[in-house]
């Protein structure tokens, strides 16, 4: 067997123990006792055999028997990458992304398998405003090949300051079109379905959909909560993983959820949960109407918003289980720069994915 040091992997002799810093997920692992094994280490170069190198050693048989369990130690803790076979030809044009899985997947094997399946995962992105169009490049710069567009809206002037992948001479264009432009100049292979449509309660009995791995929700029209409602029943009656995207909204940049049909916290429970949080007096309060209310919207955060989204949305078509959003709502004030994350775990009340709801057995 071949393995290999990661290249992310900072290996520092100490006193008393060798620490292994994982440069990328900012992680730490110490040992003790084995000061002396560090240039040892730095022989698998992801080209010998493990056989090989401990012949070099002259070690006895238990020593042999303890470097064999040291190896398998550090491959189980991703700090030596099993190498069981080659890279694919993908592993050229996104070596960082493939960097990065190596930090959650131990071998190649693994590793080209969770980015084939983040190239060949169906992404459907409803609403491609501030945080959509962002949403989108993102996905499609790690990997992402496939992908279903929804929005029904033209390019205007007043878009072009904060939403990314539309110009002035896209004015008056359909967003799904000019932005599918941009994006197949960046990879001509993608797949890219275009639907010109509002997300409303009919939205998903007009269309036939034969495959969707994920739903990115980015719409707002009529509100972000009217459209994650319809986004999460159809999620939940389908099995499908689902994001709510964010947005930007009182100087704060929101961050919504990872949904995991039967696993987490739905779409529900995250309802229930906001009207206990926000419960306030309302006898007093009179509603003012106004037909012309604007919600500001600053690039920076929308686009925090949607990178965060693109980083859960990533990690659930590689496969990877250590989500942060999956029972998280996060926001993001520009005052203080501070993220505040509100924990709302799956509740057994939900209409949906509670003990008597409807969606529990899923």
């Amino acid at each position: 067997m071949i393995y290999k040091l990661r290249p992310s992997i900072a290996v520092v002799e100490l006193e008393n123990r060798i620490e292994f810093f994982l440069t990328n997920i900012r992680k730490s692992i110490s040992l003790e006792g084995l000061t002396e094994v560090k240039e040892f280490l730095f022989k698998f170069d992801g080209k010998k055999e493990l056989e090989e190198i401990l012949e070099n050693e002259n070690l006895d048989e238990r020593s042999r028997d303890e470097a064999k369990y040291l190896i398998e130690y550090l491959n189980e803790k991703n700090i030596l990458l099993k190498i069981d076979e080659n890279y694919k030809a993908t592993y050229k044009e996104y070596p960082r992304v493939y960097n990065l899985l190596e930090d959650y997947f131990n071998s190649v094997s693994k590793v080209n398998k969770a980015f084939e399946r983040v190239k060949t995962s169906r992404v459907m992105i409803i609403g491609l405003g501030a945080v959509g169009t962002w949403v989108a490049h993102n996905l499609v710069m790690s990997g992402v090949e496939n992908l279903i567009l929804v929005d029904f809206d033209k390019v205007e002037l007043s878009n072009l300051h904060r939403q990314v992948g539309f110009f002035s001479e896209d004015i008056g264009r359909y967003k799904i079109d000019a932005l599918s432009d941009r994006l197949l100049e960046f990879n001509e292979n993608l797949k890219i379905s275009k639907i010109k449509d509002k997300l409303d309660s009919e939205f998903f009995k007009r269309i036939d959909f034969t495959k969707i791995d994920l739903i990115i929700n980015c719409a707002d029209y009529p509100s972000v909560d009217k459209t994650s409602i319809i986004v999460g029943e159809y999620c939940m009656k389908n099995n499908i993983n689902h994001l709510i995207g964010g947005g930007y909204n009182l100087h704060l940049s929101l961050i919504g959820q990872v949904v995991i049909p039967g696993k987490t916290a739905c779409v529900k429970c995250f309802e229930k949960s906001l009207e206990e949080l926000n419960k306030i007096d309302t006898k007093n309060i009179k509603k003012l109407e106004n037909k012309d209310r604007k919600v500001g919207s600053f690039p920076p955060l929308t686009s925090l918003s949607a990178s965060i989204t693109s980083n859960e949305a990533f990690k659930c078509l590689a496969g990877i289980n250590e989500l942060v959003m999956n029972e998280n709502r996060s926001e993001f004030l520009i005052k203080d720069m501070n993220f505040r994350n509100i924990k709302m775990t799956r509740r057994k009340d939900c209409d949906w994915c509670g003990e008597e709801g409807e969606f529990y057995r899923i």
